[in-house]
């Protein structure tokens, strides 16, 4: 909760400086592109989330890894993800990338590592701290979204 708590801090509270912007940009870059846009990005993210949770649930290490890879090999959308925003949000959204897709990955080894153990109980709290970022990070964004990005690329 600490991790959430100062990633929401950081990102609501300090500008953001040209090179985030730059390394927003390479972190994009550096995925493959999908035919897909964002909205779509974020269901298959979800999709894996509830993977992991089933395989948590269901004791199957191997859906909680394929769940998790989808995570961390995950592919940009067809589009910037900061073109669903509005010009003056599209810095403080580019930090959020930045934050949150490290919170992401580090949530999700601790699924596995908990999983790779077959401690099942710190898995599941694991899967809720997961949960709890995605709505966190949802509740600062979602409504801020503008229904199609503003350009598509």
């Amino acid at each position: 909760m600490k991790k959430i708590a100062a990633a929401l801090i950081v990102t609501a509270l300090l500008p953001l400086p040209m090179q985030a912007q730059e390394t927003a940009e390479k972190l994009v870059a550096s995925m493959r592109k999908a035919e897909m846009t964002y909205k779509e990005l974020m269901t298959l993210m979800g999709k894996s989330i509830g993977m992991m949770q089933e395989g948590v649930v269901t004791q199957n290490r191997e859906l909680v890894e394929q769940g998790a890879n989808i995570i961390y090999t995950h592919p940009a959308p067809n589009h910037q993800p900061w073109d669903i925003m509005k010009p003056e949000d599209q810095a403080g959204f580019k930090q959020a990338l930045l934050t949150y897709d490290k919170v992401l990955d580090e949530n999700t080894n601790e699924i596995v590592k908990a999983s790779r153990q077959r401690d099942w109980l710190s898995a599941a709290g694991a899967v809720a701290q997961l949960q709890t970022s995605c709505v966190s990070c949802h509740l600062q964004w979602k409504d801020k979204a503008q229904k199609w990005p503003l350009t598509v690329k």
